[in-house]
């Protein structure tokens, strides 16, 4: 139904009637008929005041009371610009002409304030001409439930006097009640006639128009004749111009500043290229306006750029740190390190879109507006440093002892593959946080605590250590190839409480990675089949209870 609505209008608007059928000439009879009663109304109604006037004139000049002189002046001031109203609304029925284009407007001293009003008086009359029926035909209902209800009232007053003056038997008082009685009718009159004049005036008004289809259609139409041509014309002189001045720089820059296009004379000229096109494209627009004589579109475009105007005094302090990064001199440069959302990025390159790249996390670029980069600062990269920990592939060990290889890495998660084939995943700014330990890399060390009892103290410090490096010289091959182990320490710790502590550094090449827990479990194990062999005692651990008393 929208759609078949929607055809309506613009077949209306583009096309519209010719010729007239038999029915709409008779309803166009029928609609001077209307016209006819409602001017009949009106003038009955001019005429009832018209009386009312002349009597409260001839009162007032017969009054010698200052108080019944001011009553009966305001009630006069009141009821001749009632009777002016009515004449008014009277000669613009009859012509259907509005007189306002016919009142001469007095001349006022210059003020910004009307200056400003008169920049926007072409858009409001455009919006008052949109909303002239509407608003007419609310008044219209308004005015008519006003005077149906002042009827009601009147009808009920006259009933009552009249019902008085069946049991008044009093000259004096039967005299004042009949006077009341024909100034209420004179009322009841009156507002018989203006709720008629009104209903026969919406009922016109309504059948001229074809509800929100005819006004829409109307609407389109107007616009299209008066201002379609217009907007056509500048909003082409402004392409032309934005595009054509763009095209013009582009060449100047490729010409003058070939050999380094990453310079900040280049960023100067970048900067003014879009500038002096929005602004020649905006120029282009009200001049296209201007020449037309569309004061509308005009209005329409000034009240634009009052906005904006407006709305960046608001954020001109954004805008500067904007404009010092797009030049590369603010807090964010190029080819530095900047912390985006918890993550290392690389300033691959700046402009009105910023570039941001991080090749360990599977390639990522970031494309982002220049705004989203005010308030953060960038650093110049170290030596040696690495935009992310690991790569994918890399077994790694976070400090909650979590290991797992990297499967995938983004921007946006890190997901971890642990033994047996489950898979963890972690927000990247959570995995960074977790400090993780890259064992692929450069290599690992596997360091592992072992204690024996204090019956060996004689041999703890010096066999020992030699018993349990042998041992794992020749067991850990067994596990992990030869060529991965780098190197193999015994140290001895500590003097326990219960035991002679020695600690166990295994450092073995990062493609061994993969076995970190087997190599940890294996360390044991051997040093446990060690003393076996060497008739070690493995302590437990020991707790002694003293007694009070000494006992």
């Amino acid at each position: 139904m929208k759609h078949l609505v929607l055809i309506f209008c613009l077949f209306a608007a583009f096309v519209g009637a010719t010729n007239l059928p038999a029915q709409a000439v008779e309803e166009s009879n029928n609609s001077g008929n209307n016209r006819a009663e409602a001017l009949a109304s009106l003038l009955t109604a001019m005429e009832t005041v018209q009386t009312e006037v002349d009597a409260l004139r001839k009162e007032l000049s017969a009054a010698t009371s200052q108080t019944d002189r001011e009553r009966l002046e305001e009630r006069l001031a009141e009821r001749s610009d009632q009777l002016d109203e009515l004449k008014g609304r009277f000669r613009e029925s009859s012509a259907g002409v509005d007189l306002s284009l016919f009142e001469e407007e007095e001349k006022e001293s210059f003020s910004w304030e009307q200056t400003l009003g008169k920049i926007l008086e072409p858009i409001l009359d455009e919006v008052e001409k949109a909303t002239a029926t509407s608003r007419k035909r609310s008044d219209l209902r308004a005015e008519e439930s006003q005077f149906s209800e002042r009827a009601e009232g009147a009808a009920r007053a006259v009933e009552r006097i009249g019902e008085t003056l069946v049991s008044v038997e009093d000259p004096r008082l039967r005299e004042a009640l009949e006077a009341e009685l024909k100034r209420w009718k004179e009322r009841e009159l009156l507002a018989v006639n203006r709720a008629q004049a009104a209903t026969l005036q919406l009922e016109e008004l309504e059948s001229e128009k074809d509800g929100f289809v005819g006004e829409t259609t109307s609407f389109i139409r107007s616009f299209l004749a008066e201002r379609g041509l217009n907007l056509l014309i500048g909003i082409a002189a402004a392409l032309l111009v934005f595009f054509g001045l763009r095209l013009l720089l582009a060449l100047i820059q490729r010409v003058r500043i070939r050999d380094r296009p990453d310079s900040f004379g280049s960023r100067i000229f970048l900067l003014l290229t879009n500038l002096l096109s929005i602004v020649g494209a905006v120029t282009a627009l009200l001049i296209a306006f201007s020449a037309a004589g569309d004061l509308f579109l005009l209005g329409i475009v000034l009240v634009f750029l009052i906005g904006a105007a407006w709305a960046g005094i608001q954020v001109i302090p954004q805008f500067i740190e904007s404009l010092k990064i797009v030049l590369n001199i603010g807090m964010v440069r190029e080819k530095q390190r900047l912390l985006f959302d918890g993550v290392p990025w690389d300033v691959e390159s700046i402009g009105f879109s910023c570039v941001l790249a991080n090749p360990e996390l599977d390639g990522a670029r970031l494309i982002l507006p220049v705004r989203r980069l005010v308030g953060l600062h960038s650093r110049p990269w170290c030596p040696d440093e690495k935009p992310f920990p690991c790569r994918r592939g890399d077994w790694v060990e976070l400090s909650d002892g979590a290991i797992g290889e990297t499967v995938s890495q983004n921007p946006g998660t890190v997901t971890l593959r642990e033994w047996g084939g489950a898979e963890v995943t972690l927000q990247t700014p959570d995995f960074l946080e977790k400090s993780p330990r890259n064992l692929t890399l450069e290599g690992f060390r596997v360091v592992s605590r072992f204690g024996i009892d204090y019956a060996h103290q004689a041999v703890s410090t010096t066999e020992v250590p030699e018993w349990f490096k042998t041992a794992l010289q020749e067991k850990l091959p067994e596990i992990v190839p030869a060529g991965a182990i780098r190197g193999i320490r015994v140290l001895f710790a500590s003097a326990g409480a219960s035991s002679l502590d020695y600690a166990v550094q295994v450092d073995l090449d990062g493609a061994s990675a993969e076995l970190y827990r087997d190599i940890e479990y294996g360390i044991q194990r051997i040093l446990v089949d060690a003393c076996n062999v060497q008739n070690l005692t493995i302590p437990f651990q020991q707790l002694t209870v003293h007694r009070a008393g000494g006992e």
